[in-house]
Formats: C-alpha cells, sequence, structure tokens
C-alpha cells in the first residue's frame, strides 16, 4: 500500500497502517494491477505515482471525486469507477467486497467505517444521506467499533497539532462582507511547533465554522516553496471549480490543490478568485 504522505497520527490506530509506504525502493515486479484509491486525476498522484501507473500492465481506479478518470489517457487496460454520489471511497470498496462475496472481517470493517466517518465529517458533511447511515450499521455489526474509531479520528491530537492550530487562528481573516475566511500557515509555524502537514487535515473547518462564511480557504506552506490549500464550502460555491484554475480538484464543497510559490501571493490569489466568484454569484 502506497500513499504520497504519510498518515496522519489519528489514523495510525487503523489495521494495516504499519504496512503503509510512501517510497518503494525496492519496487521490482514487471506485471502488476496497478489499483487507485481516492484519485482520479493522474497528476495529482506525484511523480512516484505516474511512474506507477506507466508501468503496470493494467490500472483500475475507483473515487468518488469530481472528475471523469484517465482511462482514455493510458494504452493498456484500465477501469474506472467513479460514484460521485458515495460519500467515500470506502463506500464504494465496501459495496464492492459485497459483489464479491469476499468477507469483511472487523479489521476491514475498521477501516471502511474510519474513512465514512472522516469523509463525512463525522456524518455532519451534505454526502451523508440515508444509505450512509446503513453502510455504517453493516459496518458496525461486521466489527467496527464506533466509539474507538472516533476517539482516534477526532479526541487524540498530538500537542503539536493543537499548537498549531493555534498559530493558524491567529492568522484567520474573515473578509468579504463576512462570506470567506482564510487562515495562512508558514514554514516557520510548522518549524516552531514540530508538525506536519498531515495534522492540519480538518484546520479548514475551523475557518468554515464561523456563523456566514461561505468560503474557508487554508493555505499552508510545510515545505520551503511548496504550497497546499484547502478549500471548503457551505452551500452554493463550487470550490472544486476554484482548485481547477490551480490545476486540482475535488467535490462541490471540499477541493485543493497545490503548487510552488510565496505563500502570501497564492493566498492573495485564491482569495481574489474567490470573492471575483461570489460577485458573479449574486449578479
Amino acid at each position: 500500500m502506497l500513499a504520497s504522505e504519510p498518515l496522519s497520527p489519528g489514523l495510525r490506530f487503523l489495521p494495516g497502517a504499519s504496512k503503509m509506504r510512501t517510497s518503494l525502493p525496492d519496487f521490482k515486479f514487471d506485471d502488476f494491477t496497478l489499483i487507485m484509491l481516492d484519485c482520479n486525476e493522474v497528476e495529482r498522484v506525484g511523480a512516484l505515482g505516474k511512474s506507477l501507473v506507466q508501468a503496470a500492465s493494467s490500472v483500475m481506479i475507483l473515487d468518488h471525486h469530481l472528475g471523469q478518470g484517465f482511462c482514455g489517457e493510458l494504452e493498456k487496460p484500465c477501469l474506472s469507477v467513479i460514484d460521485k454520489r458515495a460519500c467515500s471511497t470506502s463506500e464504494i470498496c465496501f459495496r464492492l467486497l459485497n459483489i464479491l462475496g469476499w468477507e469483511v472481517t472487523p479489521a476491514i470493517a475498521t477501516c471502511f467505517y474510519t474513512g465514512v466517518l472522516t469523509d463525512t465529517g463525522g456524518f455532519r458533511y451534505n454526502n451523508t444521506s440515508s444509505n450512509t447511515f446503513e453502510i455504517a450499521r453493516q459496518l458496525v455489526l461486521a466489527g467496527a467499533d464506533p466509539y474507538e474509531i472516533a476517539l482516534n479520528c477526532f479526541e487524540s491530537k498530538p500537542l503539536s497539532k493543537v499548537k498549531l492550530l493555534g498559530l493558524a487562528l491567529e492568522t484567520l481573516e474573515v473578509i468579504y462582507d463576512g462570506m470567506v475566511s482564510v487562515m495562512l500557515l508558514t514554514r516557520d509555524m510548522f518549524s516552531i511547533c514540530n508538525a506536519r502537514e498531515s495534522e492540519t487535515d480538518d484546520f479548514v473547518s475551523y475557518a468554515r465554522g464561523i456563523d456566514g462564511v461561505e468560503v474557508a480557504i487554508l493555505v499552508k506552506e510545510a515545505n520551503s516553496g511548496q504550497v497546499s490549500v484547502s478549500l471548503r464550502s457551505k452551500h452554493f460555491v463550487n470550490v472544486a471549480e476554484l482548485a481547477a484554475r490551480f490545476g486540482g480538484g475535488g467535490h462541490f464543497n471540499a477541493a485543493g490543490f497545490k503548487t510552488t510559490g510565496d505563500p502570501f501571493e497564492i493566498k492573495e490569489r485564491v482569495v481574489a478568485l474567490a470573492g471575483e466568484y461570489l460577485v458573479e454569484k449574486h449578479r
């Protein structure tokens, strides 16, 4: 199992987490199928991911983000399963295992339930439906422990994350008549708190949670010149469209992108674009 970034501390409790890798120095397989989860754009899988796509004899994409996949760009067998109605890629994988008749063990149920829980923001986001709760029920019956999973995901934060959140909140700005909120984290802030970018996965929710805010923006420079931007909205702004302007993507209400440059300049560009979008929507 390969990921572009290390698992966040809150997910290291998952069965199989110790098998996750961020590099494959000894990878020598000549004939293999690459299964890509939660990503349907080859530009977003990094250099290693791109090399694996090229080396694989066949590719399978399982995802629930906006996008069409890239099977049409490959001259090899490729299957793309993209269900934008699914609350998470975990839901798609769960349905696939049921179709195949494979047993959902307590360990598998724990992983799938965690995916459903986190991708719905604890069953709070608008991708939550009656089907979401039905899947959660089945996973609990299969052995997932809701309390322990929630405890690990939401209530086991490292001190470095809490300190970094404090610095992020100090940069909070609310602009455009209270409809846009933005926070910025610099490389120095990460260094001061001895924190990693993976610890910031829910920070943008604090900016989004302000009354009256429609668009929330979090700009992060964990490494010099390498900038990640998280975008969230509540109702009518399609932040996936905003992210696409910078080469990113995601969902209608949750998206992001990565780029290079000065984080302060990138922040101003994203804020300006969000403002233009709001003006256009209110004409």
